[in-house]
């Protein structure tokens, strides 16, 4: 895929079944990560928010909500305006407050997450001296996350956890590279 549909973190292998709910929003002031597992706010119905726990997961995508899934923003010449040449829309990977996202869902639909380290990069370029370190996934990169577990949201921290709760479940783990820090998986909702 193209810049436009990957950040550092997060990205999509394939579009199998995928279901692009749109014309929902960030909440003003909010700031989600791309890749983040989201619900439909029932309070304020047209707008977005991290999942509350891990109980809107596969088996149960209503019990709360019945929009569960991952949070998508696609960056353009308007989010990019001001920014340095040379920035490209990989390195925008938060979704603006206020703004009209995705809702991307569909089983079948395989995506990759990654954890990075704190990054540096080489003076003059038309990054930020550092980006801070990201954590999408629990445990991987120290053999923590296997083939073939559940990953359910962890509200908490914001990221995503080995889960044996399958009403828990989000993804399902299909590869993993703990030297590289990231992996494969498939949505279930």
């Amino acid at each position: 895929m193209g810049s436009s549909a990957e950040t550092r973190n997060f990205g999509f292998r394939r579009f199998t079944n995928i279901v692009r709910e749109g014309r929902l929003k960030t909440a003003a002031g909010s700031s989600l990560r791309l890749g983040t597992a989201v619900e439909q706010n029932l309070t304020t119905p047209t707008e977005v928010q991290e999942c509350a726990d891990n109980s809107t997961g596969a088996a149960s995508p209503d019990t709360h909500n019945n929009l569960v899934g991952i949070l998508w923003y696609e960056h353009d010449a308007q989010t990019m305006e001001g920014r340095a040449a040379g920035s490209l829309n990989v390195d925008e990977d938060i979704a603006p407050a206020g703004r009209l996202v995705q809702v991307i869902r569909g089983p079948g639909v395989k995506v990759w997450l990654r954890n990075t380290d704190l990054d540096t990069t080489e003076p003059g370029l038309n990054y930020p001296a550092s980006r801070a370190a990201v954590t999408m996934v629990n445990g991987l990169g120290s053999a923590g996350v296997s083939v073939g577990d559940l990953l359910g949201w962890d509200d908490a921290n914001s990221w995503y956890a080995v889960t044996t709760t399958t009403a828990e479940a989000i993804l399902r783990v299909e590869s993993v590279d703990d030297s590289a820090k990231i992996l494969e998986a498939v949505l279930l909702v």
